[in-house]
This record gives structure tokens, C-alpha cells and sequence, in this order.
């Protein structure tokens, strides 16, 4: 379990969403190391402007949740 930090991870795909009017983007991801992909909704402002698979990524915890995700490098 995460508490809370970040790891990590290449995007395995993105799937934005629109739930009236509002953008939020569903990722699945896999943590570098690890062969479990994990999935994660959020919104557009917990993201870096035009995600796409294959991207090296940083994802940021509190409470085994992911809150935020940022492009690495």
C-alpha cells in the first residue's frame, strides 16, 4: 500500500470522459518494475495536457489513491 508519495509508471491507455461538461480522463497504467496494471480516474487539473499510451509518467498517492499524474522527463 502507498500511503502517499509517488512512483513510476508508463501509460497503458487514456480514455477521456465527459460527465456534463467536465473532463476527466480514465488511465491505465503499469508501475516500472511491477506487471499489474492499475487504473485511475481523474480530472482534467490532476493531469498533464494531452496524455497518450506509451508515456513515461509519475503518479503521485495519498492513501493507496492516485491524485495527480505528471509526465516524466
Amino acid at each position: 500500500m502507498i500511503v502517499s508519495g509517488t512512483r513510476d509508471a508508463v501509460l497503458d491507455g487514456v480514455q477521456p470522459v465527459s460527465i456534463h461538461g467536465t473532463i476527466l480522463y480514465d488511465l491505465a497504467y503499469t508501475h516500472l518494475g511491477e506487471g499489474q496494471q492499475r487504473r485511475a480516474r481523474l480530472g482534467a487539473e490532476s493531469v498533464y495536457a494531452d496524455p497518450r499510451p506509451g508515456d513515461a509518467v509519475r503518479v503521485s498517492y495519498l492513501m493507496n489513491v492516485a491524485t495527480a499524474v505528471e509526465r516524466r522527463g
